[in-house]
Order: structure tokens, then C-alpha cells, then sequence
């Protein structure tokens, strides 16, 4: 025990007042006063005690007045007594954080070993530099809100109601990591006196005075003012460290917060309260939630979240597949293995020890974490200081392992609702004018019993739509990129040729004999003049017939596998022989891009208008379809002039995206330019959802039409001519009646009027088609940009 006065007043509000007018003096009286009464009921052997008590305060008569300051020390054997009686006989002084202080003000006259040694530095000349003292203001508040309930308690019968519980966080010497303590004071011996009539009051009419919580104490303070009051006796103080459950809370706050929040998992604030937890700043944890594709776990490194093991795995140029294999084992037999001091022989039965031993790690424990019984992932233990690694570092952490099974549970939810969310968004969704629907029809399936009996599932269809068809192609894609893979064939062939001539020098014999050869390959200098199908044919060839005659050649004639290996380099994907056809893909892909990106802006626009279904396809270019219909959106009034507004939106979408193709002309590797195509129709149509095919299509034989004519007049030509109809840097756009072509007309003079076609207009007929004739076209110019 010690008997240091601490008076934080003075360290927080120096000379200066703390805002506290009411008369506060350390007594023992009340303390005295509470003996005498329990002796009054006591009944068992405490009464010895108590009456042995009395008889020691007794011999200071002077103790029924308030302790003069200077006169503390006097008494520290009383004070020890005090501690005796109020603390259970088997606790050990040394962990108990207790004190006795005066009442309302914080001001610690005696106390443990214990509790000093969390106040004080370590040569108790001064207050601990990593104590986070309150504000003048924030010590004034605590003191008045304390002094108030008292009063209210005593005088009133009610109280703020405000928690006197106060969690304090302070710095530990030893580790490093910030302890918290839960703040306790008994005030049973405080006695609290008017020095002049009170004021009445009720909870309802203080509760009318106040007008927010912000309030409360300067209200009160008008109504009661601390002046009034005289308070004697002693405070009882105790710390109770808390910083397991508050590590553990910490650890939930940032599950909560992600849930509610959904911003990223804060892994710094639980990897440091998982040290607060175990109490050392020298153990690191690994954490690694088994996440799964496809019904396979991956090792897969969450942000924040991994483990150690596959870290050094990765950093010692360990193949991908033997950590995954690594993970499959354990998974298929979780267990816990604990290595206090990790030793050389036991990396035969462990392999994976000498991993992280290599990495100064000294000790090392891996747990399984299980969720409603499945195992959902791994935490790791681990230090370079094997004292830090004991019973008690382990029996603590366990009791984090609800919240880390939660934790991994809400990472593996999460993962897979972004997968879902990638899927949805880059491959196939049910797009959101059209999900309710299907949400209905499974309801409907439900409800009738048809998913218990699996029976066949309504059809999922929209009658009485308008159809909107675009396209935007890349000119003459086919030819070009024959043209890129005859040019990457010739350079290949030059490269082939020297490696021939090479080898003959050094193996002639079998050069001659045996080299197997493709006639129409080796006639390379007229690659012009051969066909598609020989093209491929010799690609084939070069790519699959030919390597591994020469691996042969270099398996039975060392001195010609130099020769052979710079042949294979020369010739690897991605390489010179490569170069033009891949200048090709990479600039139809930003072609693509920039088409892509503009018709998802477009449909954005489109969605905002009115609910539609849009539909894109990927050929050298893209397709797109448009299907509109009050059927889509029966809560929605279809208004009259939507049709139009449509029509009007997507034709000037497909001038902008003529334009945007036309600007990044200049800077592709391939020059190449994309032509535009709108096909009008003007009756409505049937569309139904294919379960086979995962997409709409029109229904009906009569609605097929619509669909035969999209596919046929792409490539069509102007009629009595060799002319294509459509062409770069223009529109085509086809109909089948003179009422179509007056309503894009009007159309056209709004765009032309926005500068963003030209004057150019012209009326053409196209050629007959199979099955198809009576097809119009107007073709109009974009005011394409030259600058």
C-alpha cells in the first residue's frame, strides 16, 4: 500500500478554479457512522471485526470533523483498515487497483501498489506521460454531473440517470498497447448537506426546464446551485482492467460498422486488439477466411486478411498449386497444431514450419474456426520471441473466436455477393425493368407448389412491344484481319528460313529426308493469292505440326537446340510474329470499348425515360436491341410521344458513337472505321424469355420476320449495284414504308439542326434479299470533326 496524494484539479485546471463551488471535505465520519450501524444487525464474527475497527478510529476523537490536508498521512493506518474491510480477505494487493479518495473531486490520497503503478511514471515523481487527461471542461462536467446526482438522489429521489462507469485508456510501459480500465466509485460514505432550504422538484418539471441534454447541468446549476451544498466523506475508487472485453468490442464495433456502413474491413483496429487481447505487442496473428470458387477453396489474400505461411510462400518462389495444396490439406483435416518453439525436426512432419522458421519466426499455432459447425477458415499465431508465446496467450484468444468465426463468415459473404454482383453486371442479369417478373413468377411457382413437385415454371413473355434495332460494325474486319495474319505468316516464314539454313550447316542429311513440309506453306511469297482456308491451314501448321519435330531434332542433335531455342523465342506468342495481328485485336477492342461504354450511357439515359429491355450482342462490332412496351412497365403510364422520343435518342446515340470511332481513327495501330446501321419497325411485336438460351426473343412466326430481316441486311448493297449500304462516317437507316422515312426526316433536320449531321441526305432502295424485299433506306452524313 502507498500513500501518495494525487489531485488531478491541479493538473488539469492549475491555479485556476474548477468551476466547483460546493464545499467538499475528506471525512472519515461517515465511514464511522456506517460501522456503527452494521454492528447494530450483524450477526456473524464480522462483529468482532467491526467492533475492533470502532475501538481503532475511536482513539482519534477528532475524526468526527473533516481532515484538514496537511493532516492526511496521519491517519494512513486507518486508511489501510478501511481497505481491509472493504476488500475480500483472499485478494491479492498486488492486482487489486484501489484507492481511497475525496468525494466528488479526484483527488487520491491512498491506495495499492497496483493502482499507483498505472497513475504514476516509474520513479513516482510525476502523473504517467501516456495518461490522456480530460479538458478543464470535461473534469468540471464530471464533478458537477456527479455532485447532482447525489443531490437529486438524496434530496429528490431520482438522478440523471448518467453512468458512472467511465472507461479510462492508458498506454502500457511493458507492451506498448493501450489497457483499459473500467472506472468503479463507491460513494456509501459521502454525506451531502443543504446549508439552505431546497427548492421543489419533480422529475417532470426538471424535465421542463431542460430543454436538451446539453443542457441538464447548467439548468440545474440555476436551479441548484453547488454553492448550496456541503459534501464529507470518502470516495472509494477502483480499476478493473477491461481490456480483454474491450478488445473483443472493438472487434465487434468493426463488424457492426461494416455491416451497417459497408466500407472496408478495418484490419489494423482488429489485428491491435487481438494484441490487446493476449497482452503482447510481439504477437502477430494471421487470419485467412477460406473462400470458395466453384466449390474449390482458394488461397485467395483478402484485403488485410492472409496468412503467414502462404505470405513466405509466395516470397520464397513457391509454386501457386502446393500452397493451394497446402490449404486443401488442412481443410481436409482441420486440427489445431501448436509449436511453442519450433525445432528442425519436426519440418519432415511439417514442411510448412520451415517456412516461416526461416523468417525468424520462433513459435508458431494455427487454429480452425468453424461457423454453425463448418469450417470457414484459419487463424494463425505467431512470434519471433517464443517467451511471448505461453498457456495464457493461448486460453485468451479463444475467447475471440465467435466474433473471428462472424468476422470470416460476413469476408465469405461478402466475397460472394461480389462475384455475384461481377457476373451479373458483365455477363448475364436480369435487368431491372424486367426482374420483377421473374420475381413473380417465382412467387407464382412457389405459391402453387411447383417448385416441391418440380414441375415446369410459366414462360416469362411481354406482348405488344416496339422493337428498336442499331448496329455498329467494323468495316471490312474479315479482310483485314486475314490481311494482319498474312503478314505475321510471312515474317514468320523469313525467320523459319534462316533457321532452316542454319540447321542444314550443321545436320544437312536430315534436313533433306525428313523435314515434313506443307507445299502451299513453303510458296509464302504469294500469300496474296491463296485462300482463307490455306491461310489457316499453314498457320496450323507453323503452330502445331512443326514444334515438335524440331523438339525432336533437338533431343537427338544437341548442337542444334541453340539454333532451335532462338527459333522459339523468336517465334513465342506475343512476339514479332505476333505484332500485327495483335495491333489488330488491340484496336477493334478500343473500338469496342468506346462503343461499349457510350451505349451503356445511352441506356442509362433510356432507363431514366422509361423502363426498357436493352439487349447488346458482340460481333466485330456491336449489335443492340431495344425492346419497348407498357407490357415491360404495366405501373407506368406509356405516354404517346415516347415511340418518338426513342426513335430521336437512338439515332443521335449512333451519330455520337460515329463520331467518337471516327476521332480514335488517328491513334490505333490498325486504322479502322465502323459503320452504322438502324433497322425500323413499325409494327409492335412479342418477345419471351428462352430458359434454354438465357435471353429474349420474339415469339410468334409473324414477329420472326422481324428477326430475319435484322440478320440479312448488314451486309446488303444498294440495289443495282456493287455498293455497300452501309459506309463509314454515315448512317443507314432501312424501313419498309414512305411514313417511316417522313418521321426520321424529322428526326434528322433536329440532329442536323444540332450540328451534329450534315445536309447530306440521301433515299436509296436496297437490293432484294432472301425472303425479303419493298426494303428503303435513308443514309444521312455525320459532321464528322476534322480538327
Amino acid at each position: 500500500m502507498q500513500a501518495i496524494t494525487i489531485d488531478f484539479n491541479k493538473y488539469v485546471c492549475g491555479n485556476e478554479e474548477n468551476g466547483m463551488k460546493a464545499d467538499i471535505r475528506l471525512s472519515l465520519k461517515p465511514f464511522i457512522t456506517f460501522l456503527t450501524e452494521k454492528i447494530k444487525v450483524e450477526k456473524t464474527a464480522k462483529i468482532n471485526f467491526y467492533n475492533y475497527l470502532l475501538e481503532q478510529f475511536s482513539a482519534f476523537p477528532e475524526l468526527a470533523d473533516p481532515i484538514p490536508a496537511a493532516n492526511v498521512n496521519k491517519y494512513n493506518h486507518l486508511f489501510e483498515l478501511i481497505y481491509t474491510a472493504l476488500s475480500p480477505i483472499i485478494n491479492d494487493e498486488r492486482e487489486q487497483l484501489w484507492a481511497l479518495s475525496k468525494p466528488i473531486c479526484p483527488c487520491f490520497y491512498y491506495g495499492t501498489n497496483a493502482f499507483y503503478k498505472v497513475l504514476l511514471d516509474d520513479k513516482k515523481e510525476g502523473l504517467n506521460t501516456d495518461l490522456a487527461l480530460p479538458s478543464q471542461k470535461e473534469l468540471q462536467n464530471t464533478m458537477l454531473t456527479t455532485l447532482y446526482n447525489m443531490v437529486l438522489q438524496k434530496f429528490y429521489n431520482f438522478s440523471l440517470g448518467t453512468d458512472q462507469h467511465v472507461i479510462k485508456s492508458i498506454v502500457d510501459h511493458k507492451t506498448q498497447l493501450i489497457r483499459y480500465y473500467r472506472l468503479n466509485i463507491d460513494t456509501r460514505f459521502v454525506e451531502i448537506t443543504s446549508n439552505t432550504t431546497l427548492p421543489e422538484l419533480t422529475l417532470q418539471n426538471v424535465k421542463e426546464y431542460m430543454q436538451d441534454e446539453s443542457s441538464n447541468l447548467e439548468t440545474l446549476n440555476n436551479l441548484l446551485p453547488s454553492s448550496m451544498f456541503r459534501v464529507e466523506g470518502i470516495a472509494i475508487v477502483t480499476l478493473v482492467d477491461i481490456t480483454a472485453e474491450y478488445a473483443l468490442e472493438s472487434i465487434k464495433n468493426a463488424i457492426i460498422s461494416h455491416n451497417q456502413c459497408e466500407v472496408g474491413w478495418s484490419t489494423s483496429s482488429i489485428s491491435l486488439a487481438l494484441k490487446s487481447l493476449v497482452g503482447s505487442d510481439l504477437i502477430d496473428f494471421g487470419l485467412l477466411p477460406y473462400l470458395k470458387l466453384n466449390n474449390k477453396t482458394l488461397p485467395y489474400f483478402h484485403e488485410g486478411f492472409q496468412s503467414i505461411i502462404i505470405q513466405q510462400a509466395k516470397l520464397n518462389g513457391v509454386d501457386e498449386a502446393e500452397y493451394a495444396e497446402l490449404v486443401k490439406s488442412f481443410i481436409a483435416n482441420p486440427r489445431r497444431l501448436i509449436f511453442p518453439e519450433i525445432k528442425a525436426e519436426e519440418y519432415t512432419a511439417y514442411p510448412m514450419l520451415k517456412l516461416v522458421a526461416d523468417a525468424g519466426i520462433r513459435s508458431y499455432a494455427i487454429f480452425p474456426l468453424y461457423y454453425n459447425a463448418k469450417l470457414i477458415g484459419c487463424l494463425e499465431l505467431y512470434t519471433k520471441d517464443s517467451t511471448a508465446f505461453n498457456g495464457n496467450t493461448l486460453s485468451r484468444i479463444e475467447s475471440a473466436f465467435p466474433l473471428l468465426t462472424q468476422l470470416y463468415q460476413n469476408i465469405i459473404t461478402d466475397f460472394n455477393n461480389e462475384i455475384t454482383a461481377i457476373v451479373t453486371d458483365k455477363f448475364t442479369a436480369l435487368q431491372s425493368s424486367v426482374e420483377w417478373r421473374f420475381n413473380q413468377a417465382a412467387y407464382n411457382y412457389m405459391a402453387s407448389g411447383g417448385w416441391e413437385k418440380n414441375l415446369p415454371i410459366e414462360p416469362i413473355y411481354f406482348k405488344d412491344v416496339h422493337p428498336f434495332y442499331g448496329a455498329i460494325d467494323i468495316r471490312n474486319s474479315s479482310i483485314e484481319r486475314n490481311l494482319m495474319i498474312r503478314k505475321d505468316l510471312f515474317a514468320h516464314f523469313e525467320i523459319l528460313e534462316i533457321t532452316l539454313g542454319n540447321l542444314k550447316s550443321i545436320i544437312p542429311e536430315v534436313l533433306e529426308d525428313d523435314f515434313p513440309r506443307q507445299q502451299s506453306a513453303w510458296d509464302h511469297k504469294g500469300f496474296d493469292e491463296i485462300s482463307d482456308r490455306e491461310i489457316m491451314k499453314t498457320d496450323d501448321y507453323l503452330q502445331h505440326q512443326l514444334p515438335p519435330y524440331l523438339n525432336i531434332l533437338k533431343d537427338i542433335y544437341p548442337e542444334a537446340e541453340k539454333i532451335i531455342d532462338e527459333y522459339f523465342e523468336l517465334t513465342r506468342p506475343g512476339g514479332k510474329i505476333f505484332e500485327n495481328r495483335d495491333n489488330y485485336e488491340n484496336s477493334m477492342q478500343t473500338i469496342n470499348r468506346a462503343v461499349n461504354k457510350h451505349l451503356d450511357q445511352f441506356n442509362a439515359q433510356l432507363q431514366q425515360e422509361y423502363p426498357c429491355y436493352f439487349e447488346k450482342f458482340r460481333t466485330d462490332g456491336v449489335e443492340f436491341d431495344i425492346y419497348l412496351g407498357h407490357s415491360i412497365a404495366p405501373d407506368k403510364d406509356f405516354r404517346d410521344d415516347l415511340l418518338a422520343d426513342f426513335r430521336l435518342r437512338q439515332l443521335k446515340a449512333i451519330a455520337e458513337i460515329t463520331r467518337i470511332t471516327a476521332d480514335l481513327k488517328p491513334s490505333l495501330a490498325i486504322p479502322m472505321e465502323t459503320t452504322q446501321l438502324i433497322f425500323v419497325y413499325e409494327k409492335i411485336i412479342d418477345i419471351s424469355f428462352r430458359i434454354d438460351e438465357q435471353r429474349f426473343d420474339v415469339e410468334g412466326s409473324y414477329n420472326i420476320r422481324y428477326q430475319m430481316v435484322k440478320k440479312r441486311i448488314d451486309k446488303a448493297h444498294v440495289k443495282d449495284s456493287t455498293e455497300r449500304l452501309t459506309q463509314p462516317g454515315k448512317i443507314a437507316i432501312v424501313y419498309f414504308n414512305s411514313s417511316e422515312a417522313d418521321e426520321y426526316i424529322t428526326y434528322i433536320h433536329k440532329l442536323q439542326e444540332q450540328q451534329l449531321l450534315t445536309d447530306q441526305v440521301e433515299y436509296l432502295e436496297v437490293e432484294e434479299l432472301q425472303g425479303v424485299e419493298g426494303l428503303k433506306a435513308l443514309r444521312v452524313e455525320v459532321a464528322i470533326k476534322t480538327d
